[in-house]
């Protein structure tokens, strides 16, 4: 497969990559063309049932793209989230109705958690369900929704009854074509771009009961957001490879003061380290993609490291990659330019660097606290320290 990947790479994303970014382009073509390589359906058997042993293959496909486009990239991992969620909770008539049809680049799936006063802090959220009768009436309002202005299908946290803060929660699956809901392009961004992104809007939409994930609602979003954040981490190792491979290019290529700029040790210094992330950063995100295909969701520790230092690292030297280039690099379609905007988005999106950081501080000091191996923090071998757990 991963031959038929770096084809599908260089002859068709690669080409594509700056009109894409330039004009904003969305790229179905290209979706279809990759759901012919079966690379939305990674994570799936023939069957459409799920096969998560085959993640860390996922990992390696969304890096490969990514390293041309983030966008194309994201437009693949985009409909495998979705797909995912629907074959491992939904009820069979919506598995059939949608699974298939998303896997193949037909339909469009969105995944929609955040809303304009409730992102990080995700109890804020004030998207409803009220129950009446045998369905929903949904009311509210979601953005930053990848395929939003195209979904056909979308999976939507709710509360149930209110918007109370602790009120109980739950993931329908909506129809788009459902009268009362809609969607619409959000602001123009500067990453990621040509990826449809924007908001979801319903108006008291009626959604049969049956229509939803059979499980916790904020638990079957979480699951999925371990996923998705896998492949943020992803797109940031190709944004790295890419900004390494940039970087060592312009620095033999560009002469200053009579030989190439690569001979100064500032600029090795750049890339030596530059080199050593990416390989940090792709261990991690292994590690994490590995932890996920045991099944459970994966470990939200590493995962939530992984994307943490894959996407500080990818923006750190996409911004060393347009330095080296000098002048060049704040030239607005130079492939160094675009990289360093889209490693910008992956610090922002699945969970800000921020908030990776808070999680993972609390949750080590609390693990310490009550004499819990610190596994994903130290190592599988870990042992306490003397007096800790007694």
């Amino acid at each position: 497969m991963l031959d038929g990947v770096d084809h599908f790479v260089e002859t068709r994303v690669r080409p594509a990559a700056r009109r894409i970014d330039a004009e904003a382009a969305f790229f179905p073509e290209l979706l279809a063309d990759a759901a012919a390589l079966g690379l939305q359906g990674i994570v799936h058997d023939d069957a459409g049932g799920l096969d998560v042993t085959r993640m860390d293959l996922a990992r390696e496909v969304t890096e490969r793209i990514a390293a041309a486009s983030p966008a194309v990239a994201l437009g693949v991992a985009g409909a495998r989230l979705s797909a995912y969620l629907l074959a491992k909770y939904a009820p069979p008539h919506l598995r059939d109705r949608w699974v298939a049809s998303t896997l193949a680049a037909r339909t469009y799936s969105s995944f929609a958690i955040t809303e304009p006063e409730a992102g990080t802090d995700v109890r804020a959220l004030t998207t409803v369900a009220v129950p009446d009768g045998d369905d929903y009436l949904l009311t509210g309002h979601k953005c930053w929704v990848g395929f939003a202005p195209v979904a056909h299908v979308a999976i939507v946290l709710a509360k149930v009854g209110s918007a109370d803060r602790d009120a109980p929660m739950v993931a329908l699956v909506v129809d788009m074509s459902s009268p009362g809901a809609s969607g619409r392009p959000g602001p123009e961004l500067s990453g990621f771009r040509g990826m449809p992104n924007g908001e979801l809007l319903f108006g008291g939409v009626r959604v049969p009961r049956g229509d939803r994930l059979d499980v916790e609602g904020f638990a079957g979003m979480m699951d999925g957001l371990n996923m998705a954040r896998i492949d943020a981490a992803a797109y940031a190792c190709g944004l790295l490879r890419g900004a390494l491979l940039a970087g060592l290019e312009r620095a033999n290529a560009r002469q200053a003061f009579g030989r190439p700029i690569g001979d100064l040790q500032v600029i090795q210094r750049k890339l030596g380290r530059m080199a050593a992330d990416y390989r940090a950063a792709r261990e991690l995100t292994r590690r994490a993609a590995e932890s996920f295909a045991l099944g459970g969701g994966g470990d939200q520790d590493v995962v939530s490291m992984a994307k943490m230092f894959a996407s500080d690292a990818a923006r750190r030297h996409t911004d060393e990659a347009m330095q080296i280039h000098g002048a060049l690099g704040i030239v607005a379609d130079e492939d160094v330019n675009r990289m360093h905007r889209d490693a910008k988005v992956t610090q922002i999106f699945d969970g800000t660097s921020e908030i990776h950081e808070t999680m993972l501080g609390r949750r080590a000091l609390r693990m310490l606290a009550r004499g819990e191996p610190l596994t994903a923090f130290l190592d599988s071998d870990a042992v306490l320290p003397a007096g800790v757990g007694a």
